[in-house]
């Protein structure tokens, strides 16, 4: 399914690693052996910073292979390209939430919260998270470990309120569920779907020459757009899962 394939497109969280954990040695050696025969595209709602935290930092692969590798940060708003010149990753471009937006953004995220009745209190970190491109929710909090994240909402049923709350409140932006226990807040058509065709335009591909791998596909799920593309996807139950899947394909 894979093999006649250009592209692989891959969400970060859930499906290459656990929630904000980073690569196992061996999907990193799983990577990079597939980034030889193919463009690898690694598409989130983490900021870049936590791509370097997650992904760059347990990632390790032949400079002249690293070429091939794309990094879309806030949902492919943001693109990052290795530089072989200065052994750099180099911006390719950008489209920032205006700071009127993110005032906007953050106040409906906390009359939504008021609304709701629940209590965020002894959260992890930040729960509310300003990305430039994008504001991210986190129900424990951005440093919350994996388990408290996963006990939190596990149906999905706290922030499916929620995001009914912030529809009715800015419905200008696009807001969908992410991760464990996030929301991700951006732009109106700022989305996965948006971060393939930025993939086409980039490698001069087809959809038919992309796949992606991602497991958020359900109804409201951060990955879900990608189902308005042509592409053919892949839904993975979680890092391992992908682990085998692609086993098949080096």
């Amino acid at each position: 399914m894979i093999n006649n394939k250009k592209v692989i497109a891959f969400d970060l969280d859930g499906t290459l690693a656990e929630s904000k954990s980073k690569l196992t040695e061996e999907m990193s050696e799983v990577l990079a052996k597939l980034l030889e025969k193919y463009y690898i595209a690694v598409i989130s709602g983490g900021a870049y910073g936590q791509f370097q935290k997650q992904f760059l930092s347990s990632f390790s692969a032949p400079k002249e292979f690293l070429k091939n590798l794309y990094l879309f940060p806030t949902m492919g708003s943001t693109c990052y390209k290795y530089d072989e010149e200065s052994s750099e990753w180099k911006k390719l471009y950008e489209e920032r939430l205006a700071p009127e937006e993110i005032k906007k953004i953050i106040n409906a995220f906390n009359e939504a919260i008021l609304e709701s009745g629940y209590d965020l209190s002894g959260s992890y970190g930040e729960i509310l998270e300003d990305r430039g491109t994008q504001v991210t929710f986190s129900g424990r909090g951005q440093e919350a470990p994996a388990d408290v994240k996963g006990a939190w909402d596990p149906n999905r049923l706290k922030r499916g309120l929620l995001v009914s709350l912030l529809k009715k409140k800015i419905p200008e932006f696009d807001i969908r569920i992410g991760g464990m226990s996030s929301i991700d807040v951006t732009k109106l058509g700022i989305d996965k779907a948006y971060a393939i065709g930025k993939i086409r335009k980039l490698l001069n591909v087809t959809d038919d020459e992309i796949m992606f791998v991602g497991d958020a596909l359900y109804k409201g799920g951060n990955d879900a757009p990608v189902k308005k593309t042509d592409v053919d996807f892949i839904q993975p139950d979680d890092p391992s899962d992908t682990l085998e899947i692609l086993k098949q394909y080096i």
